[in-house]
């Protein structure tokens, strides 16, 4: 079941979930909008519950957003997502296509969670409006899983702090000293591929939260 609203307090009480979707009908499906990308699409399967991302060709993220954001700028906020590599993206490009959620978005900035599940790595990214994102954080870690395998994504900002999740594990927890060039109030998930190529891939998405941060 999808509960949404339009805006969210930035600040409230802690611990509290304000969003969850996890898919269970095409109403659900529809709550997630395109915010980025071209040759995207977006799709629902009714039998598995969950979204598909599929980005035909080129150079591109495909991004979508939940119906929900701060009502102030840089709000306080958890965001997780449940995503999986789809099991037709090509083997000549899976090394290079990453699994992602973002917060305090907007059109060119945000704090961004990526994975790549076939080299289980991460990168914590900063997007300032710049033709390259800035990384806070960025490694290898045994939580991530593979290909063929669902990954449950965590991105936390609370104020300065910056903390990424996957599966339950921390993967970092940054602070970032120039955090107000980020102001952005919307959220995202996404599906990455920063190369040009002619093959299409794809992911599933799956089990929405969003919560307001303990401090």
């Amino acid at each position: 079941m999808a509960i949404g609203a339009a805006l969210l307090a930035a600040t409230a009480i802690a611990g509290i979930t304000v969003y969850t979707n996890n898919f269970s009908s095409k109403g659900g499906a529809k709550e997630l909008r395109h915010a980025e990308g071209k040759h995207c699409e977006k799709g629902w399967r009714k039998k598995a519950k969950k979204v598909v991302v599929r980005a035909e060709k080129g150079k591109t993220v495909c991004g979508y957003r939940p119906p929900v954001q701060g009502d102030a700028k840089a709000p306080d906020h958890y965001f997780k997502a449940t995503e999986k590599m789809g099991k037709n993206t090509p083997k000549s490009v899976r090394d290079r296509v990453y699994l992602g959620i973002g917060v305090r978005s907007a059109k060119d900035t945000g704090y961004e969670l990526w994975v790549f599940p076939t080299k289980r790595k991460f990168k914590l990214a900063k997007l300032t409006g710049g033709d390259k994102p800035g990384f806070l954080a960025k490694g290898s870690n045994k939580a991530i899983k593979g290909r063929g395998k669902a990954n449950h994504l965590g991105l936390k900002a609370t104020g300065s702090k910056v903390i990424a999740k996957v599966n339950g594990k921390r993967l970092a927890k940054t602070v970032d000293r120039n955090a107000g060039n980020v102001d952005g109030s919307k959220l995202e998930v996404m599906l990455g591929y920063k190369k040009n190529r002619s093959k299409p891939v794809s992911m599933t998405v799956d089990d929405l939260e969003l919560q307001v941060p303990n401090p």
